[in-house]
């Protein structure tokens, strides 16, 4: 039997230059900006493009004197970030159309910078519904939408209700336009009859997903999620673990965390793991009931696989700080009789 399905996420940055590229669109943090006076983004707006941000309270004042020049005049990021819809949390953007080289000039001393997610797309890869994380709420569809993209510029918990019927579902680490021949792995992928419940808590900027709607037609249940993040998992049947982008999607975020996954009972857990860090700054994985510990480091393209039997695993990772490493990790899990 299928239980609650759970999925903990986590984006690796580098702190020096956080922003990350794909074909269509560039996501930008605070790092960017920091202690620098002005940001160029080329190519992206040069026939038309849209601006989505998002930003925390307390970074509202920095936000406020970091400026996107428009070919009208200006308009800051904290600005871009309250187009909200405060019934839906459905974000609007700004358009731009006819820059080539769109600059963002930071006014703050110092050129200082606080919490923020920009996201820049170009306008041929269509639209989705974009939603900002905190006080999400939408309500079960009566209609599959081509795709959610949630955005924060804290850590979020992100949930989806269970359904009567079947669901295919796709997640990725990045915007709606992700989907579209990027070479970006999927974080998540699952299709089930009757569909059941997820979470996913997301130590990133954003993430998009998108409904196999060319084979199921069952609209997708009630979406909410919430600002902040467990860091533990409890484990029941089937998981994906994605935590991070691959050397093909590249990454921008790097914050050093451990994940728990814990069981009530003993479960046999199959693990693998891809990543592109050194042995000085391996992933861990440690069965804390029996202290059986792997350091896994350097694995190329084809992932390590580990089994466990334990009722509490433990995930660890320490960014090197090039902003050339990476992980994933995604695994399965079965009660053991």
């Amino acid at each position: 039997m299928i239980g609650r399905v759970c999925y903990y996420l986590l984006l690796l940055v580098s702190i020096a230059d956080a922003h990350v590229d794909f074909n269509h669109s560039r996501i930008f943090d605070e790092y960017d900006f920091k202690g620098k006076s002005s940001v160029n983004v080329d190519s992206l707006c040069k026939n038309s493009c849209r601006i989505f941000a998002s930003i925390t309270p307390e970074s509202k004042q920095l936000t406020a004197n970091i400026l996107i020049q428009l070919p009208k005049g200006f308009v800051s990021i904290a600005e871009v970030a309250a187009k909200v819809d405060p019934a839906t949390n459905l974000k609007s953007f700004v358009e731009v159309n006819k820059v080539p080289s769109l600059a963002i000039v930071n006014g703050n001393k110092k050129y200082d910078a606080g919490p923020l997610v920009l996201y820049i797309v170009r306008m041929d890869m269509g639209t989705a519904e974009v939603y900002e994380a905190g006080g999400l709420h939408r309500s079960a569809s009566k209609s599959i939408p081509q795709s959610i993209t949630v955005m924060s510029a804290t850590p979020f918990t992100l949930k989806q209700a269970p359904l009567d019927g079947p669901q295919g579902v796709h997640a990725v680490m990045g915007g709606f336009d992700a989907f579209d021949g990027e070479p970006c792995p999927e974080l998540y992928y699952a299709r089930h009859d009757p569909f059941p419940a997820f979470t996913m808590e997301v130590n990133g900027p954003i993430i998009s997903i998108i409904y196999d709607y060319d084979e199921y037609s069952t609209p997708p249940a009630e979406m909410t999620a919430t600002i902040g993040i467990s860091k533990c998992i409890f484990a029941h049947s089937q998981h994906f673990n994605p935590t991070s982008a691959s050397s093909s999607c590249p990454a921008g975020w790097a914050r050093p965390d451990t994940m728990d996954a814990k069981a009530r009972r003993p479960e046999r857990i199959l693990v693998d793991v891809a990543t592109k860090s050194h042995a000085d700054h391996a992933v861990i994985l440690t069965d804390e009931d029996s202290g059986k510990r792997y350091s896994v480091s350097q694995t190329g393209n084809v992932p390590y696989l580990y089994t466990f039997n334990t009722k509490n695993l433990t995930i660890d990772w320490k960014p090197e700080g090039t902003g050339d490493s990476y992980f994933l990790v995604r695994w399965n899990s079965t009660i053991v009789p």
